[in-house]
């Protein structure tokens, strides 16, 4: 039975004008170093590309406080990839990360000039292991 152990949450908001600069820039070294591609893709598909990098920039510094909340430091913004399932529902994929013990959930929102992320990182132990 998984039961949780730990659990951290973090948030983060961010400018949506600090992204309007790459509206038209998808090869920009700095998109390139903080999203992986198929954020890049889901974003520049999207009429209005600056609020989906800036709310899933402000996922990635919501999931990296929360994560560092629990001890995992030197987390590149690549480790955290924030996509929508089929129900346009944010999840969090942690690359690199060689556990199943720890899983990640964001609220993302945004209006007309913020984006705000909610993220809360739950770390499990299994019949009272870690």
């Amino acid at each position: 039975m998984l039961q949780i152990r730990n659990f951290w949450v973090g948030i983060d908001i961010e400018n949506i004008s600090r992204f309007k600069k790459f509206t038209n820039d998808r090869n920009n070294s700095f998109l390139h170093n903080i999203f992986t591609e198929d954020e890049l893709d889901f974003c520049f598909s999207k009429k209005v590309v600056a609020n989906h990098l800036a709310v899933r920039y402000a996922g990635k510094e919501a999931s990296i406080k929360a994560l560092c909340g629990i001890g995992l430091e030197n987390i590149d913004y690549k480790d955290i990839e924030i996509l929508s399932n089929i129900n346009r529902v944010p999840i969090v994929r942690i690359n690199n990360l060689n556990s199943n013990k720890i899983q990640a959930r964001v609220s993302l929102s945004h209006c007309k000039d913020k984006a705000l992320a909610f993220a809360v990182v739950m770390e499990f132990e299994v019949n009272g292991k870690n």
